[in-house]
């Protein structure tokens, strides 16, 4: 294997240590060959042989470790994600000491004091991402710094990727009004006739989770949160629609609306979903048909995550006929 393979964006940076090491070792050389001393020569080839120690150990150390990092399917915004990061030790001799795994943005994202020879840990790695849309991850790099702290040594580990961030979700289900075809009928009703419905499980609360749902006599008994699910009446199925159109798509005010618009829908989206109630979706001349199970949310999110604002000269939103809509226009009305 080439340097390059087992190095990949290889970096060698002098601490500050380090260079305080090397003007001391020129004193003391420079004393000891002046004054002929044994010791001082014993000292002065101590100091070097600790160069090399120290460079040998953290070469192996970054030659041996490896990373992998996996993120959660759903990465919502504003919200935190925790990505599981796995370290391995390669080596079946030596143990891996002073670990660093930095961001693209020279921030510690994570330290691991010790990984024992052949040893494999896992942890995780709070990353929280402010927008929807794609984001960039990476690239991550580890760093050995440890024995000595002469030389701080780093390979890139995680190439740069791209992560799509789903929209943010609010913290109550919004109400939404029916129009074309489905008469006049509330999502808070709909959720309210399910919550007196018979009691389905107990469990724990989740996040995303109505607090209305929460029984409080299990929650101060166990010492946790926990929630009723129960029996929910038939929903039949349902198109969202949002419109990008606007007069002006670069007004700050016109984007803070739009982005509260994408919100609501999400919210609903993943609302429904939980509740196995079919929902469809139109963005602009986009229609994905309904779907009901949670597992197929991904293409329902992925438009909403993915919009942007367009000018009134694009096209509008599909017609759909005699199903039943939800009119969630864009930013340019409320």
């Amino acid at each position: 294997m080439s340097f390059a393979d087992a190095f990949p964006g290889f970096k060698l940076r002098l601490t500050r240590w380090g260079a305080a090491y090397i003007a001391g070792c020129v004193i003391l050389g420079l004393a000891a060959v002046n004054t002929g001393n044994n010791a001082l020569m014993a000292m002065f080839a101590l100091a070097l042989g600790s160069y090399i120690v120290s460079g040998t150990w953290s070469r192996q150390v970054l030659a041996s470790v490896e990373v992998a990092a996996s993120t959660p399917a759903e990465v919502f915004a504003g919200r935190s994600t925790f990505a599981e990061i796995r370290l391995c030790n390669r080596s079946r001799i030596f143990p891996a000491y002073g670990l660093v795994l930095r961001g693209a943005d020279d921030t510690i994202l994570l330290t691991e004091n010790f990984v024992g020879a052949g040893e494999v840990r896992r942890r995780s790695v709070e990353l929280v991402f402010d927008r929807r849309g794609w984001a960039r991850v990476g690239p991550w790099r580890l760093e050995v710094l440890l024995p000595l702290g002469f030389f701080l040594k780093s390979k890139e580990l995680l190439q740069e990727q791209r992560i799509l961030v789903l929209p943010r979700l609010l913290a109550v289900e919004p109400a939404v009004t029916l129009a074309g075809g489905g008469g006049a009928r509330s999502m808070e009703l709909l959720a309210e006739r399910g919550r007196e419905g018979e009691v389905s499980q107990l469990r724990d609360y989740r996040d995303g989770d109505d607090h209305r749902q929460l029984h409080w006599k299990q929650t101060a008994r166990q010492q946790r949160p926990i929630v009723v699910d129960r029996q929910h009446a038939a929903e039949g199925p349902i198109y969202l629609v949002l419109d990008p159109r606007v007069p002006d798509p670069g007004d700050p005010e016109t984007q803070a609306r739009f982005e509260h618009s994408v919100s609501e829908i999400a919210t609903v989206v993943v609302g429904r979903l939980r509740r196995e109630a079919p929902v469809g979706l139109v963005v602009g001349p986009m229609v994905v048909e309904p779907v009901r199970s949670a597992r197929q949310s991904g293409r329902l999110l992925r438009p909403l995550a993915e919009v942007e604002l367009k000018p009134m000269a694009a096209d509008g939103p599909a017609d759909l006929g005699r199903w039943p809509v939800t009119v969630v226009v864009g930013a340019r009305q409320r």
